[in-house]
């Protein structure tokens, strides 16, 4: 599961979470465009007994740059632990232009687990 949106809630004793105003793109009268904060969320699911480690979310541009990027703690997998969710939170992130941007999960070296899509585009205000 990898997708946006602009809020997380769950409940104090660990029960459902609940995702608010879920996202594909953006819409700016100006750029860059601030976002105020939003979240990437990914989850993943294994069977397997496993740590997944040196995991990272970043956003890249059209042309494959990455223009912002977090460091996640690793993921660990167990019988009794078979998903990890990870709610990453981008505060007063900026997109610099319109366009094409993508969200990727990567972790190990380079290996992409997850990936979406974010379209920005420009929408004049109406005055």
């Amino acid at each position: 599961m990898a997708f946006a949106c602009e809020n997380v809630a769950s409940d104090p004793g660990g029960g459902p979470v609940s995702f608010q105003n879920v996202m594909d793109g953006i819409a700016s009268p100006d750029f860059p465009a601030p976002t105020g904060r939003w979240f990437a969320i990914f989850c993943f699911f294994s069977q397997v007994e496993m740590t997944i480690s040196n995991c990272r979310v970043s956003i890249e541009n059209q042309r494959g740059e990455i223009i912002a990027q977090k460091t996640l703690k690793d993921m660990t997998f167990t019988p009794t632990h078979q998903i990890a969710r990870n709610a990453v939170a981008f505060q007063g992130f900026a997109w610099p232009y319109p366009g094409h941007y993508l969200i990727k999960f990567v972790a190990n070296r380079d290996d992409v687990l997850a990936s979406f899509p974010m379209w920005v585009q420009h929408a004049p205000s109406s005055k």
